[in-house]
C-alpha cells in the first residue's frame, strides 16, 4: 500500500534511469504493497482538541492489515513491521485504502476489496521497454534472469524494482509498471490507533508538504540541507 505507498505519474524513464542492482528475491510484486508511508514526525497537539472516536479526514490512524490478490496469494501484511500509520485524506496510501478506514472506530475490523482503478491502475504498455545489455554494468548483467528484478533509480533519486520479462543475447526486456498494476487487492484490516493529526509547523521539512506527497522548492536546499538532520531524512522525493 511504496503508495512507499500511491501511484506515481507514468513517465518515460528509459533514458533517465540508471541501474543500481539486481534482486532475484521476491519483491513488492508478491510481498509488498505500497500502503506504507514516510514516518510521521511527532508535533504538539492543542490540548483543547478532543481526541476523535470515529475516523474522519485529517485524522492520524494506525492500522493492522493483511493484503491478498484474487488468487488468494498474500502479498503483504503488517505482522513483521507493525501497523501502518497515515493521515486520512493526506494522499499517503492508495485511494481505496484511504477511503476504507473512514467511519471506523478503534478495534473495528473489516474486509474489503480495492479494484485496480483505486489501487495501482492498469498495466501501461509504454512502460515495458527494451534495454541493450551493453548499457548495463557487467557485474549486474551476469545476474539477470527472467522473472527476476532489477532495481533502478529515477531522475529524482527514487529506487524502483523493474521485472525482467525477457532476456536475449543483446537486450533485456523490462516491465517498469508498478508490481501490483492491473491487480485487484483485498485487505483484512483492524484499526488499532486513532489520533488527531500532528500540527504542521514552519520547522517541518518541505514546509509540511511531505505528508501529502508534494514538496516546495524550498525543501532541503543547498543552504539548509547540511544543517538539518530532519531534512536529510526527508522522503519527499527530492534527491538529497
Amino acid at each position: 500500500m511504496d503508495k512507499k505507498t500511491k501511484t506515481e505519474p507514468k513517465k518515460n524513464i528509459k533514458k533517465n534511469t540508471k541501474t543500481v542492482h539486481a534482486d532475484h528475491k521476491k519483491t513488492a510484486a508478491t510481498k509488498k504493497a505500497d500502503t506504507k508511508t514516510t514516518a510521521i514526525k511527532s508535533k504538539k497537539i492543542s490540548i483543547d482538541t478532543p481526541k476523535p472516536t470515529v475516523v474522519g479526514h485529517g485524522h492520524l490512524v494506525s492500522v493492522e492489515y493483511v493484503g491478498t490478490l484474487n488468487s488468494g496469494e498474500e502479498f503483504d501484511n503488517s505482522k513483521n513491521n507493525g501497523p501502518i500509520q497515515f493521515i486520512v485524506g493526506g494522499n499517503q496510501v492508495i485511494k481505496g485504502f484511504d477511503a476504507a478506514v473512514l467511519g471506523m472506530k478503534v478495534n473495528d475490523a473489516k474486509k474489503f476489496k480495492i479494484t485496480k482503478v483505486d489501487a495501482y491502475g492498469d498495466i501501461n504498455p509504454e512502460l515495458i521497454q527494451v534495454v541493450p545489455l551493453d548499457k548495463i554494468p557487467e557485474h549486474i548483467r551476469t545476474q539477470l534472469k527472467v522473472g527476476g528484478f532489477l532495481v533502478m533509480q529515477s531522475p529524482i533519486g527514487q529506487q524502483m524494482p523493474v521485472k525482467v520479462i525477457k532476456l536475449d543475447a543483446k537486450n533485456v526486456h523490462l516491465d517498469m509498471n508498478h508490481p501490483l498494476a492491473g491487480q485487484d487487492l483485498t485487505f483484512d484490516i483492524k484499526l488499532v490507533g486513532l489520533e488527531n493529526a500532528p500540527e504542521q509547523g514552519e520547522e517541518d521539512c518541505c514546509g509540511g508538504g511531505c505528508s501529502d506527497g508534494s514538496c516546495g522548492d524550498e525543501c532541503c536546499d543547498d543552504d539548509s540541507k547540511e544543517e538539518s538532520e530532519d531534512c536529510n531524512n526527508c522522503d519527499c522525493g527530492h534527491k538529497h
